[in-house]
């Protein structure tokens, strides 16, 4: 089952998260896509909502896909429990998730029925 999480502002609807998840959310991990921020000036949103995975008790672990292999990126998403891709610059960030192969395996990881958190 595919299962995603749709936000304009993660920070925002946290708290609709776990019950959105269907258990406690305490205790797992989220691989935190920056990639999509890297060109931007402004990027307070993104301490905002790694502010609001951690208030939840998720621990984060940051990724920019840019420069990474399929083997580094496919070995974090295994390990994490939610994927989170943070806002920014859209096409900055469907450019690189092409060039690192991340696209494909963020939807195999999607289809397996990972939680993708998009903002």
């Amino acid at each position: 089952m595919k299962t995603l999480f749709l936000t304009s502002s993660f920070s925002d609807v946290a708290h609709y998260f776990e019950e959105f998840v269907g258990h406690a959310v305490h205790g797992k991990s989220v691989t935190f896509i920056t990639t999509a921020s890297v060109p931007e000036e402004f990027t307070g949103y993104i301490n905002d909502d790694k502010n609001a995975f951690e208030q939840l008790g998720i621990s984060i672990e940051e990724l920019d896909v840019t420069g990474k292999t399929e083997s580094e990126i496919k070995k974090m998403f295994a390990k994490n429990d939610f994927i989170y891709v943070s806002g920014g610059n859209t096409f900055y960030l469907l450019q690189e998730l092409k060039k690192s192969g991340a696209d494909q395996l963020l939807t195999a990881e999607i289809e397996k029925g990972k939680i993708y958190i998009g903002v």
